[in-house]
């Protein structure tokens, strides 16, 4: 914004009052504010609005309040002009903003089109969203997390291709590309359950995974149809009879743990998940869901002790990383927190994976957590140390 300041404030005394027929008016602050931002955007570079249109509206936005306040201060007198921290004022309301936005929809072309734009790219973001989650879906949970996050950037591709989001939002440089597979990554992660099943499943068949008898198995695979229609205490049932049957079957074990958490259980969950690791020490599932269910009961030094468990057995599985990340958030140790939650980004990063988006909104909660405490100099500071890069 200060970029512009000069030629705003200019623009501001000019408009400041106008002639019509010898008489002076004075323009009306939704008047004023309208055509400050206007012009505003009209200076910006055509990449700003393109890849970060609210953030440069929001500047837009600020130039106006402080036109509006100017227009306001009488000439006979000696006046202050008092802004919030955030650049707003308390004496422009609300509906001073939604008169001006109003104006700018009517007045302002360059407005309008980058409106539309992203109006276009959500669209297409959309579609090529939700054609990747479909094919998400068919992706088999019982092959090797490598091989899951293959296919799943597969898809991901896949969806920008199929839905000719390349074409249609005139995807012409490999920047564009990125944006739009990690804009993509993004809405996956919020609103597609078959990347959390696939992702988070650990069917991949080891010794004791399944049962050989086949009444175990039976209750088993009912216990997976009640969980998912969400009935939650039959599926205990079924799942409580398949290990009552045979007292070895890992996965059983795992999704008793699960669906006891399901239930808030979270002490019998925990003796579920020890049970699995009793068979097979080396289990990710119950290595890492034991650590969700301290977190879930506050209890964050035990989460801690069973994430760095996990870690110690999988140090490139980004999950451990992550969730000591959140564990040492929680009780506010927050380099600590900051450490890990990179060393999950790096290696989400490495692996193609879409969870690199909530690595990256972690560390947006961290950023706020640290300016909170007046240590974003630390922050910045750290993520330099780790070659991570800050917008």
């Amino acid at each position: 914004m200060t970029k512009h300041i000069f030629k705003i404030i200019t623009l501001i005394f000019f408009l400041g009052s106008i002639n019509v027929q010898g008489q002076e008016k004075k323009l009306k602050k939704e008047e004023i504010m309208a055509t400050i931002m206007c012009e505003c955007l009209e200076n910006a570079e055509a990449n700003e609005l393109a890849n970060n249109f609210e953030d440069k509206l929001n500047d837009c936005y600020k130039a106006s309040v402080l036109g509006a306040l100017l227009n306001e201060i009488p000439t006979d007198k000696d006046s202050s002009i008092t802004l919030n921290t955030d650049g707003t004022s308390d004496k422009i309301t609300n509906k001073d903003r939604k008169r001006a936005v109003k104006l700018l929809e009517k007045n302002c072309e360059i407005y309008n089109d980058q409106i539309a734009k992203n109006q276009r790219y959500d669209e297409g973001l959309r579609k090529a969203a939700d054609a990747a989650c479909l094919c998400i879906n068919e992706i088999p949970t019982t092959i090797s997390t490598e091989e899951k996050n293959n296919y799943i950037s597969e898809c991901v591709t896949q969806g920008v291709v199929d839905t000719k989001a390349i074409r249609d939002l005139e995807l012409n440089t490999v920047e564009a590309m990125k944006g739009i597979i990690s804009d993509i990554q993004r809405v996956l992660v919020n609103d597609c359950p078959a990347l959390k099943k696939v992702a988070f499943s650990n069917d991949e068949e080891k010794l004791f995974s399944y049962s050989s008898n086949r009444e175990a198995a039976e209750y088993y695979n009912k216990g997976i149809s009640e969980s998912e229609k969400g009935n939650f205490k039959k599926a205990l049932k079924n799942y409580k009879k398949a290990v009552e049957l045979d007292d070895k079957f890992v996965f059983a074990w795992d999704n008793l743990g699960r669906t006891y958490r399901e239930l808030h259980q979270y002490d019998k969950a925990i003796e579920a998940y020890k049970k699995s690791m009793a068979i097979d020490s080396l289990n990710p599932t119950p290595l890492m869901n034991i650590a969700v269910v301290y977190n879930y009961k506050e209890d964050y030094e035990s989460s801690s002790y069973w994430y760095n468990k996990l870690i110690e057995a999988y140090p490139n599985n980004p999950e451990g990383h992550y969730g000591l990340s959140l564990s040492y958030m929680y009780s506010n140790k927050l380099e600590p927190s900051l450490n890990s939650i990179i060393k999950a980004y790096k290696l989400y990063k490495e692996a193609g994976s879409p969870y690199v988006a909530d690595a990256e909104k972690v560390m947006q909660y961290l950023y706020n957590m640290f300016e909170e405490q007046n240590k974003e100099d630390r922050f910045k500071e750290i993520c330099k140390e780790q070659n991570i890069k800050l917008n």
